[in-house]
C-alpha cells in the first residue's frame, strides 16, 4: 500500500499534536516501543547518533550526518521542526529521498496503525501523538532507504522522547537552558536529567560546553550507565572564528585529545574551514560534531569533516537572504528562529558580527510560553544600534502566543529608548509593515523569535 505525502500529512492530522497543543500528563514510551516492536524495529536497520539538548541540535545533528555522507556513508536526518515542506524533517542530507520510498513508507505505516489501533485501545495502550507516529514515519523511511547512518534530534526532553528508543553509537548533548519548564522541570539540573535521558549503558556521550549544574547531571548519569563521557570544552584546545562574506571561517584545535589513554589521538591536526552557518555559536557546534562523529568512527579523515561542515546550510537559522521589495528597491532580510534568552543573545551577537553598527527593523513573535521578559531588553542592551522599528505579532496560525505579554513588555522598553512600535495579531500585515519599514529606513530586516513566524515570512515573502 502506498500513500501520497498530502494523504499521509491529511491522516496524521487526527493524532493529538503536542508541537501545536499542550500535552496533559506525562510523556511515555509504552506506545512506540510497542508499535516498533510490532513493525520489527525498524530504527535498529542502521547506525545511529542521537541529538538531545536545549540549543544547537539540530545545527549539530545536520552537521553530522553531511560529515558522514562526505567520508561515503548513506544518511538519513530526522529534525524538527520543518519550516515549508514536511520531508524537511525526514531525509538525507543531500536532499530528499525518492518519493516512492515516501509514499511506501507511509503506506506501509497507515495500513499498520489502523489495523493495530484497536487491539492497543483495548490492552489500555494509549493512541500515538503526531510526533509519535512521525517518528516511527522516519524510522521506516531509512529503513527503506537503506541509509547507513540515521542521525536523530530528539523533539522533546529526551528521556521521554519518542526518538529515545534508539540504540545510537554515540548520544550527543547540547548546550543546555531552560526551557519547557512546563514539561521538562523549573531548573537547570532537572531538564539537564531528561536531556540525560538519551545517554544509553557503555555507549559514548559527548557534551558541549555546560553549566556546573548540568555538568554535574551528566557526569552522574554517564557514571551510572558506565558510558564514557567526553566534554568538548576538554577534547579542545582552541576555537578560532572570523566573519567573512557571510560565512563563519573556524579552525578547531583537538590538540592530542584521546578517547582513552591507551588509543592514539583521535585527531591527526586541526580543522580549517569556512561554514555557511553563521555565527560564533556555529564554531562550537562544528566542534561538537566533528568530536561525535570521530567517537563514532574514528577512521573519518579532517578532510571528510572540512568538507561535511562547509556544506551544511540549514533554513531559518540565522539565514540572511537578499530580497527584492521591487524593482529598484532591495532590502536585506535575516531569519532566526531562535526563541530562548540565551539563543537571541547568539542571534543578536552575531548580527553585530555581520552589520556592526547599521540598525535594523526587527519583526518578533514567540510562543505564549517563552521567556519574553528576558528576551525583549536583549535587543536594546546588545544589538550595537537599537532598531529603527519593532513589530511584534503571533507566530502564524497554529502557536498559542500571549500578545498581552509581548505588549507589556515591549512596549514600554520602545517608549523608553524612542523605538516605533506597533503590535497586531494579523501576522501577514505586520511582515509587510516591517518590510516596508526596512526599504524606507536601513535596508536591513531581522525576524525572529520563532520557527514558525519564519515559516510564515518565507511562504507571504515567497523565500523558499
Amino acid at each position: 500500500m502506498n500513500i501520497s505525502m498530502i494523504g499521509f500529512e491529511t491522516w496524521l492530522e487526527s493524532a493529538a499534536n503536542y508541537e501545536k497543543q499542550k500535552k496533559n500528563g506525562e510523556f511515555s514510551l509504552r506506545t512506540i516501543s510497542l508499535l516498533a516492536n510490532e513493525l520489527d524495529n525498524p530504527q535498529l536497520a542502521y547506525k545511529a547518533i542521537h541529538v538531545a539538548g536545549s540549543k544547537g541540535k539540530g545545527s549539530v545533528s545536520t552537521m553530522c550526518a553531511s560529515i558522514l555522507n562526505e567520508y561515503g556513508f548513506s544518511d538519513g536526518l530526522y529534525t524538527s521542526p520543518h519550516i515549508i515542506n514536511f520531508l524537511e524533517r525526514v531525509k538525507s542530507v543531500k536532499g530528499f529521498f525518492d518519493n516512492q520510498i515516501y509514499e511506501e513508507a507511509a503506506g506501509e505505516l497507515v495500513q499498520f496503525v489502523e489495523e493495530v489501533s484497536e487491539r492497543l485501545e483495548i490492552a489500555g495502550f494509549s493512541q500515538a501523538s503526531w510526533f509519535e507516529l512521525v517518528t516511527l514515519f522516519a524510522f521506516i523511511t531509512f529503513r527503506k532507504a537503506g541509509v547507513n547512518f540515521g542521525v536523530f534530534e530528539t523533539g522533546l526532553g529526551g528521556r521521554l522522547d519518542a526518538t529515545n528508543i534508539l540504540r545510537p553509537e554515540v548520544s550527543v548533548i547540547t548546550p543546555i537552558e531552560l526551557e519547557h519548564t512546563e514539561y521538562l522541570g523549573d531548573t537547570i539540573s532537572k531538564i539537564a536529567f531528561e536531556k540525560a535521558g538519551i545517554i544509553k549503558e557503555n555507549t559514548p556521550v559527548c557534551v558541549a560546553a555546560q553549566t556546573k549544574e548540568a555538568e554535574k547531571v551528566f557526569k552522574k548519569v554517564a557514571r551510572q550507565k558506565h558510558a564514557p563521557l567526553y566534554f568538548v570544552n576538554d577534547a579542545v584546545r582552541k576555537i578560532e572564528c572570523s566573519f567573512e562574506n557571510q560565512k563563519t571561517n573556524v579552525f578547531i584545535d583537538f590538540g592530542d585529545f584521546r578517547l582513552s589513554k591507551k588509543s592514539p589521538a583521535l585527531f591527526a591536526r586541526p580543522i580549517k574551514t569556512s561554514l555557511q552557518l553563521a555565527g560564533k555559536v556555529q564554531a562550537y557546534n562544528a566542534a561538537l560534531a566533528a568530536l561525535s562523529v570521530k567517537a563514532t568512527c574514528p577512521e573519518i579523515s579532517e578532510d571528510a569533516i572540512e568538507r561535511g561542515l562547509s556544506t551544511v546550510t540549514m533554513s531559518g537559522r540565522f539565514e540572511i537572504i537578499d530580497y527584492c521589495y521591487n524593482k529598484s528597491d532591495k532590502i536585506t532580510i535575516v531569519l532566526d528562529g531562535a526563541h530562548t534568552p540565551n539563543s537571541v543573545n547568539l542571534s543578536v551577537d552575531t548580527y553585530n558580527n555581520y552589520f556592526g553598527s547599521v540598525p535594523c527593523t526587527l519583526l518578533f513573535a514567540c510562543a505564549y510560553d517563552k521567556h519574553v521578559e528576558d528576551i525583549a531588553p536583549l535587543f536594546f542592551e546588545s544589538l550595537k544600534a537599537k532598531p529603527k522599528a519593532i513589530y511584534c505579532t503571533k507566530p502564524g496560525d497554529n502557536k498559542p502566543c500571549d500578545l498581552d505579554r509581548l505588549s507589556n513588555t515591549f512596549e514600554p522598553l520602545c517608549k523608553a529608548h524612542g523605538v516605533e512600535y506597533a503590535l497586531s495579531d494579523n501576522y501577514i500585515e505586520m511582515i509587510d509593515l516591517a518590510v516596508k519599514k526596512a526599504v524606507n529606513t536601513t535596508g536591513i530586516l531581522f525576524i525572529c523569535g520563532s520557527f514558525y513566524l519564519v515559516a510564515e515570512c518565507k511562504k507571504h515573502l515567497k523565500l523558499a
